[in-house]
């Protein structure tokens, strides 16, 4: 073969590799993982299998319909259902495992239908349609989950940093980009791309969102069934806690009890520390802080961990990183990256920065 072959043939060959990899890697974990890993090992799978279609259509000649091709189909088809489950595994949202067989089985009817009709049209077309109805409703349902989650974790933690899945929320983007993208590519025709160099585009643009999304999913370590096993565990307050007068007089003693105890300032504080120190509950705490200034109890506590930071920083004579972070491990933050961050969101300016122009 030419080296423009071996090219191709690599090129081919390459988003199925990726994810074979990545397969293999879960795999190995499979019995000291999470749920949410176990499903993204069938996303793997599923993904695994797609790509070996597209090998095997780049690379084999063939005529007609053929059995990989009905695979492609459905592989094609269940990529998103299981994606979602998979979200859904991370937000504690899997107590009914059939509905992922019963979202799996359009893709095994359309399936068995295109290979029955060999590839008829229009059985071609529904499995389109069906796809770009997929790419949508995963992206809007997985979105609106994470976010329902996030601010679950927002109004428990002080320190978020680690429990956040925010960087899923960016992959779901990035795979409905690519969705997409694969739909025009169906759309325009695969055979554009046979036996074509113009493959190298897809394929590395394909394998990097692919792995990029096993690497980050990989890296998740903290899952729903962490927090609701933290909230039991910290379910000190009984849910009859007596029902305050009103939230904002609520919210007064709850910034009293902030600034008189330094509550702020203890690493990793959760709400039901604070609803401990002003004999409430947890649901009383979070409302009241929510309503007094549109915040989520992460950003109530850490704009006040910024205002102290903002004096010990006009105290301090020393410059430079490790100054910096003496200085975010006083005032309460788990580390310098989150302090760094809640520095930026609440004055608009590095520390350095503000440091050296207070008023501006």
């Amino acid at each position: 073969m030419s080296t423009g072959e071996y090219v191709y043939v690599l090129c081919a060959l390459f988003p199925f590799l990726v994810c074979f990899t990545w397969l293999m890697i879960l795999a190995a974990g499979w019995k000291r993982s999470h749920e949410h890993k176990h499903v993204l090992a069938l996303f793997a799978l599923m993904c695994t299998l797609l790509y070996f279609c597209h090998s095997w259509f780049f690379t084999v000649e063939s005529g007609g319909f053929t059995p990989t091709d009905a695979l492609y189909v459905f592989c094609n088809l269940s990529v998103y259902p299981v994606f979602y489950f998979y979200i859904l595994s991370l937000v504690g949202k899997t107590r009914h495992r059939w509905h992922i067989t019963a979202a799996l089985i359009p893709a095994l009817v359309i399936s068995v239908l295109a290979a029955a009709t060999s590839g008829a049209f229009a059985v071609l077309l529904i499995a389109r349609i069906l796809f770009a109805a997929e790419v949508i409703a995963v992206a809007v349902l997985g979105l609106i989950e994470l976010a329902r989650f996030d601010r679950e974790i927002q109004n428990f933690y002080s320190d978020t940093e680690g429990k956040s899945l925010k960087s899923v929320s960016v992959l779901l983007v990035c795979v409905a980009v690519m969705s997409l993208l694969s739909s025009v590519a169906n759309i325009v025709g695969r055979e554009v791309f046979q036996y074509s160099i113009a493959l190298v585009i897809p394929s590395a643009v394909f394998s990097a969102f692919l792995f990029a999304i096993f690497l980050v999913g990989n890296g998740i370590y903290f899952d729903a069934r962490d927090f609701r096993m933290e909230e039991k565990a910290d379910a000190t307050l009984a849910e009859s806690a007596p029902e305050p007068t009103t939230l904002a007089s609520l919210e007064v003693k709850i910034s009293a009890a902030m600034e008189e105890k330094k509550l702020y300032l203890i690493p990793g504080i959760k709400i039901t520390d604070v609803a401990t120190a002003v004999g409430s509950n947890r649901t009383y705490v979070s409302s009241a802080i929510n309503g007094a200034g549109g915040m989520s109890f992460a950003d109530y506590v850490n704009s006040r961990r910024v205002e102290y930071a903002k004096k010990l920083l006009q105290d301090t004579t020393a410059d430079g990183e490790s100054a910096m972070s003496e200085v975010a491990t006083k005032s309460g933050f788990a580390s310098f990256p989150s302090f760094y961050r809640a520095f930026m969101k609440f004055t608009g300016k590095s520390p350095s920065a503000w440091l050296k122009d207070p008023q501006g």
